[in-house]
């Protein structure tokens, strides 16, 4: 029995070493084995982009050994313009998986033909019509250098705050079909349900979104109500502290 158990022992340390080892001396040897050719290669993250543009960029290919260093392949993919971040991870005993974060678009801007610009002011050079992006459309002054960068500061402001309130108001910013700047610190969403114009200054608080919301409310149910009355836009006017200020569009 104690031989028996003595060997046991001696299986488990045997196969524990061999496992601690592994990471060390693994790699260079499982690159000379073919049995671990990548028979399968999946992309995960990819919205703004088709998952075949993100495999070219990485230069994975079916059939790479899996112990490969995957330095250069994640490097690849950061290069990328509409990558903010990857990775590539080992799919036991023949999968690559390439993980990828996209930079997020705020709206969509006029270059050349419509492309998506992110909160910052960065114009992404991907296929607009991809993934059915529900975006608003910028409809303001713009300049755009040969980095792809919106160079003017009217518009970048515009784009940073279409951006905060879409993680402060999604109901509210889907919308929104428009976004134009009024200035530097002001911005017009316009509005397809309710047909309304909303002019709001950069930086709207909380309160201010409660009360939004309600004279949003008030003009849907008025128009819904009165179905005689000639359509006509209406502005909604949210730029002042305390109050919400709502007049017909002349």
């Amino acid at each position: 029995m104690r031989r028996r158990n003595a060997a046991l022992l001696g299986a488990a340390l045997l196969v524990g070493g061999a496992a601690a080892a592994w990471p060390y001396w693994g790699p260079p040897a499982g690159r000379r084995i073919e049995w671990f050719a990548a028979q399968r290669v999946e992309v995960a993250g990819a919205r703004l982009l088709p998952p075949h543009e993100v495999l070219q960029a990485s230069g994975v290919r079916v059939g790479v050994n899996v112990w490969t260093d995957p330095a250069p392949w994640v490097a690849a993919l950061r290069r990328h313009p509409a990558v903010a971040e990857a990775e590539v991870a080992r799919g036991w005993p023949r999968t690559l998986r390439l993980r990828i974060v996209e930079k997020t678009p705020a709206a969509l801007v006029q270059a050349g033909v419509l492309r998506p610009a992110t909160a910052d002011g960065e114009v992404l050079w991907v296929d607009a019509g991809r993934a059915g992006m529900d975006l608003p459309l910028f409809t303001g002054r713009l300049r755009v250098d040969a980095r792809h960068r919106i160079t003017d500061a009217d518009a970048r402001a515009t784009l940073a705050e279409t951006a905060r309130l879409a993680e402060l108001e999604p109901a509210l910013m889907a919308r929104v079909s428009e976004v134009r700047p009024l200035s530097r610190t002001e911005t017009r969403l316009v509005l397809s349900r309710p047909a309304a114009d909303v002019l709001v200054r950069g930086g709207i608080g909380p309160a201010a979104l409660v009360r939004l919301r309600a004279a949003l409310d008030d003009v849907a149910a008025r128009a819904a109500a009165d179905t005689t009355a000639p359509a006509v836009r209406t502005v909604v006017d949210a730029r002042f502290d305390d109050q919400i200020v709502v007049r017909r569009k002349s």
